[in-house]
C-alpha cells in the first residue's frame, strides 16, 4: 500500500492561493466549515501553543488533551521530513499529525495563518474543512544579523525570532564580533566587552557606550530561540575583522591595513595567526562559546577577506617561525595552517565549522564543515565546493544581502551592479540550475543583514522585511511549487501581521518611504549597565 503522504501529493490539487507563507506542498478543501467558539479547548504539547492559539483566534485556548485541536504522532502517516506534517481540518476536529515537535510546531505556523485569515461571526472562527501535507524544501533555512556595526539588543533579537518562526526559518546566525564591535561577553577575557564592545561603525569615539549581550542574556535568547524551534549559531570572526577584539587585548595583533582617508579602518584586522598564547586566547573563547550554544551544531568562524590583513604577517617573528618549521610557502598556507588548526578546537568542542567560502580551499574536513557561499560574482567557488563534497548554505550578496537597496527610488544602502528586489529574493536559487546531486550538498538558504548602513532598529526593519518572508518562501517551498504572483497576493496579510507586531516593513505595493539612516544616531537599547 502507498504510504499516505506520497498518495496525498500526487492526488490532491493544489490551490493557487492558499493564505499561507511559505505556500504548503498542497492542500485541499471541502464544502463544509469547522467552526472555533467560546473557550475552545486544545491537547497543545507546550504552554506557547496555547499562547498562540489564543491571540490568532482572539480567544482564550485552553489545555484539555479531549480537545477540538489536537497534535498527534504520525501514526500510519509517511511523512519523509522530521519538519514536516499532515494538517486535517474536519468538521468537529483539527489534527496536525508529525514526527517531531518541529513538525507540529510548523504545523501550528500553518494553522495561525488560516486562523488569521478566516471569517468570524463574534467569537466564532470559520474553517473550510482541509487537508494539507507538507515539508521544507532545504534543511537550514537561515538569517544573518550583524551585530558588530549595529547592536539590537535582546527584545529586538526576540521580536526578530518570532517572525522568523511564523515563516518557518530555522536559523539565526548570529554575526556577534567584527572589527566595529565585540557583542558577547567572555568571562574569562572581560575586557572584549568593556573595551572591545564599546562604539559602534559610526561611533568610534572613546566615549561611545558598550554594546553586548551578557552570557545570561544570550543564554535566555537561546532558550526563547529553541523554544520556536530557531537554531541560533554563533560567528567568532577569526583570523580577520579583529579589530575590537585586539582593542582589549593588543597582545594578540597581526596587523591589518588602512581604508582610504582613514587612520582608524582597519589597522588592527587580523590576530597573530602564528602566536601561541593568540591561539590558546581563541580556544579559550571558543570553549566558552560552545557552553552558551550547545545544540547549534555549527560555530561559524568567519575567515573571509584575511588577505586585507596578511601586508604586516610577514614581519612577525612567530609567522615566520611557523612558516620555516611546517614549510609554508606563502601567506594564504599560513592562512590555511591557521583554519585547520582551529577548525579541530570547534571540531573538538563538538561542532562543525563553519566559515564564509574562502574556506572551501583551506582542506578542512568535509564531514566536518559548512561552507557559506557569499560570493556571487565568484560561482566557480560553489561550483568547486559542491565538487569536492562540502555541505553549502547559498548565501550570495546577490539576491541574498539585504544591506543592498530593494527598490531603485531607495538612495541609501549598496548597489553592486543592480540591487536585490523582494522578486529576486524571491526567484533565488533557480538561476543556479543546481543538479539534483549538487541541491542534495545544499544544505539550505540563508538572508544577511550587514549593518553598515544600519544605525536604528526601524531602518533594520526596513531593510529587513518583507525580503526575508520572500527567502522563507524559497527556504521551504519546492521550486515548482512556487509562484510570485501568488506571493504577492498572500503578502498584504502578512504586512500586517508584521505591523502589528511593531516591526515596520517596507511596503512594495504602497512603496512607502524609505527608513534611511542619514542624520540618525545608533542606538544602545538593553545595554548592560
Amino acid at each position: 500500500m502507498r504510504p499516505f503522504l506520497l498518495s496525498l501529493l500526487l492526488c490532491l490539487p493544489m490551490q493557487a492561493e492558499v493564505p499561507v507563507i511559505p505556500l504548503p506542498l498542497t492542500m485541499r478543501e471541502q464544502a463544509v466549515d469547522f467552526s472555533l467558539e467560546g473557550a475552545a479547548a486544545s491537547g497543545a504539547p507546550d504552554p506557547l501553543f496555547l499562547e498562540l492559539l489564543s491571540e490568532a483566534a482572539g480567544q482564550t485556548i485552553k489545555a484539555d488533551p479531549a480537545g477540538k485541536i489536537r497534535f498527534l504522532p504520525v501514526g500510519n502517516i509517511a511523512i519523509s521530513s522530521a519538519e514536516g506534517y499532515v494538517l486535517k481540518i474536519g468538521k468537529d476536529k483539527i489534527e496536525i499529525n508529525a514526527p517531531s515537535p518541529a513538525g507540529h510546531f510548523y504545523g501550528l505556523q500553518t494553522l495561525l495563518q488560516l486562523m488569521r485569515s478566516a471569517p468570524r461571526d463574534g467569537n466564532t472562527v470559520h474553517f473550510p474543512c482541509s487537508l494539507l501535507a507538507d515539508q521544507p524544501r532545504f534543511a537550514w533555512r537561515g538569517f544573518m544579523l550583524d551585530e558588530s556595526r549595529h547592536f539590537s539588543g535582546e527584545l529586538a533579537v526576540k521580536r526578530l525570532i518570532d517572525a522568523m518562526a511564523r515563516y518557518k526559518l530555522n536559523r539565526l546566525h548570529w554575526h556577534l564580533t567584527d572589527s566595529a564591535g565585540w557583542r558577547i561577553e567572555i568571562k574569562r577575557y572581560p575586557k572584549l566587552t568593556t573595551i572591545g564592545g564599546r562604539g559602534n561603525e559610526s561611533d568610534r569615539s572613546a566615549k561611545a557606550p558598550v554594546g553586548y549581550y551578557t552570557q545570561e542574556q544570550i543564554r535566555a535568547i537561546v532558550a526563547y530561540a529553541k523554544q520556536r524551534n530557531v537554531t541560533i549559531i554563533p560567528e567568532i570572526d577569526m583570523p580577520g575583522h579583529a579589530d575590537a577584539a585586539i582593542a582589549a587585548y593588543p597582545q594578540h595583533d597581526g596587523g591589518g591595513y588602512l581604508q582610504p582617508n582613514s587612520k582608524e579602518k582597519w589597522p588592527h584586522f587580523t590576530f597573530n595567526p602564528a602566536k601561541k598564547e593568540t591561539l590558546e586566547f581563541l580556544d579559550n573563547i571558543l570553549k566558552e562559546v560552545a557552553t552558551l550554544f550547545p545544540d547549534a551544531g555549527v560555530i561559524h568562524m568567519g575567515g573571509d577577506e584575511v588577505h586585507f590583513g596578511w601586508k604586516q604577517w610577514t614581519e612577525l617573528p612567530e609567522v615566520k617561525e611557523l612558516m620555516e618549521r611546517e614549510k609554508l610557502k606563502d601567506l594564504a598556507a599560513v592562512e590555511t595552517w591557521f583554519s585547520k588548526r582551529m577548525a579541530k578546537t570547534v571540531n573538538g568542542l563538538g561542532f562543525s565549522a563553519g566559515g564564509w567560502d574562502e574556506i572551501a580551499s583551506r582542506g578542512l574536513p568535509k564531514d566536518k564543515t559548512l561552507v557559506f557561499w557569499w560570493r556571487h560574482d565568484k560561482p566557480q567557488v560553489l561550483e568547486q565546493a559542491l565538487a569536492e563534497g562540502y555541505p553549502v548554505v547559498l548565501c550570495p550578496r546577490r539576491p541574498c544581502y539585504f544591506d543592498f537597496v530593494q527598490d531603485d527610488s531607495h538612495k541609501t544602502g549598496r548597489r553592486w551592479g543592480g540591487f536585490n528586489t523582494l522578486a529576486d529574493t524571491y526567484r533565488f536559487p533557480a538561476d543556479l540550475k543546481l543538479s539534483t546531486g549538487d541541491e542534495k550538498l545544499v544544505r539550505g538558504v540563508e538572508a544577511c543583514l550587514w549593518t553598515e548602513t544600519c544605525l536604528t532598529q526601524a531602518r533594520r526593519d526596513f531593510m529587513t522585511w518583507p525580503r526575508l518572508v520572500a527567502l522563507a518562501e524559497t527556504g521551504w517551498t519546492k521550486e515548482e511549487r512556487k509562484d510570485y504572483a501568488s506571493f504577492e497576493t498572500r503578502l498584504p496579510t502578512e504586512l500586517a501581521w508584521l505591523k502589528s507586531h511593531g516591526i515596520q516593513a517596507y511596503d512594495p505595493f504602497a512603496k512607502s518611504p524609505e527608513v534611511g539612516d542619514l542624520g540618525a544616531k545608533p542606538e544602545y537599547p538593553d545595554r548592560p549597565d
